[in-house]
């Protein structure tokens, strides 16, 4: 809806090209907006919780502090200004009925006005999902200009009021930040970012923090189960001919784990239109099944004496005798250690 409102600003505003802002440098503090020729609007934030982080959705919920100090040059000419008139919006946000209140020290004179925010927003990152479920999990709150911000003659540019001079944004930002169970921060930032459009541009002012899950917990949940599996369907051609029907049944019997486990990890994700590093270990593995069933049924067809052996020559001078079913055994063992590191990389 703020998209919309945007474009619907931009075009009213379409005369006098000369003197509108058709191009905003980039400045990430008040003295590199001032050095680019911009008009600096000061805005302090604190995020307080991060919390219902949900993959399945692409959505988290936040609560936090945000202020806008806005120079009087700008203040002046927006009509009805004050607490009450908010000259920003949550770009992100998901919530229409977003709960909004206004602190005590916020007045119409004074031209710094502070907000208590709670409120759901979107995922913004659909590409970061591609390691599930490893990787790190990245969540950011877009703070866009609203009233005249955006559209006035001056070129603004939203930056990090620091209040102090000692004070960073990105460690301000997390400074009280309690996070929800299972997750651990990684990285913060607050930083400006450019919004471009056909023909003029305008500023963001993006919170982004980083989150990361415990790596071995991802691997006792989802990973060790499917290894397991892929242990016994790999070892099945160990067992003699004489076991026939327990031979061919481990593949069939194991194809439907695997079908179970992977549907277990895909109920919590949305549908992505790429695989995950999960997925494509999955993939691999009814391919395996596939591959064993292939050879037992085969196997079915040859007595012990009659299957096909293969000889190697080993350094120095050894040649080691294995039967077919040993090589499909070696090769499948080596093709999911490759397929492991290079969907990690790809």
């Amino acid at each position: 809806m703020s998209s919309a409102i945007a474009h619907g600003a931009f075009a009213a505003h379409q005369g006098a090209p000369d003197e509108r802002n058709t191009t905003i440098q980039p400045a990430q503090t008040v003295a590199q907006a001032k050095q680019a020729g911009l008009i600096p609007v000061g805005m302090h934030m604190e995020l307080e919780r991060i919390y219902q982080v949900s993959i399945a959705e692409q959505s988290f919920m936040a609560d936090g502090f945000i202020s806008m100090n806005l120079p009087k040059q700008i203040a002046n000419k927006i009509a009805n200004y004050g607490p009450e008139n908010k000259c920003f919006t949550f770009e992100n946000s998901l919530d229409v009925n977003q709960h909004l209140s206004i602190l005590p020290y916020s007045n119409s004179a004074d031209s710094k006005i502070g907000y208590e925010f709670t409120g759901k927003f979107a995922m913004v990152d659909h590409q970061q999902h591609r390691r599930n479920p490893f990787g790190r999990l990245k969540l950011e709150v877009i703070v866009a200009p609203t009233c005249s911000l955006a559209y006035s003659r001056q070129k603004v540019a939203l930056v990090f009021d620091p209040e102090a001079k000692e004070l960073i944004g990105s460690k301000v930002l997390v400074e009280n930040l309690e996070l929800p169970i299972g997750y651990a921060l990684v990285d913060s930032k607050l930083q400006s970012r450019i919004k471009q459009w056909p023909g003029v541009s305008y500023s963001w002012l993006v919170a982004a923090i980083t989150l990361s899950t415990s790596a071995w917990a991802s691997f006792f949940r989802w990973v060790l189960p499917l290894l397991v599996v892929m242990a016994i369907v790999i070892m099945a051609p160990s067992l003699g001919s004489r076991y026939f029907e327990a031979r061919i049944s481990i593949p069939s019997a194991s194809l439907l784990t695997l079908v179970f486990l992977h549907d277990a990890y895909r109920s919590d994700l949305p549908s992505f239109p790429y695989l995950t590093y999960l997925d494509r270990l999955y993939l691999y593995s009814y391919i395996v099944c596939l591959v064993m069933f292939i050879l037992f049924v085969l196997d079915a067809f040859h007595s012990w004496s009659e299957r096909p052996v293969l000889n190697i020559n080993l350094p120095f001078f050894v040649i080691k005798t294995i039967s077919f079913e040993q090589l499909v055994q070696a090769l499948c063992v080596i093709g999911l250690f490759l397929v492991a590191t290079v969907c990690w990389y790809v």
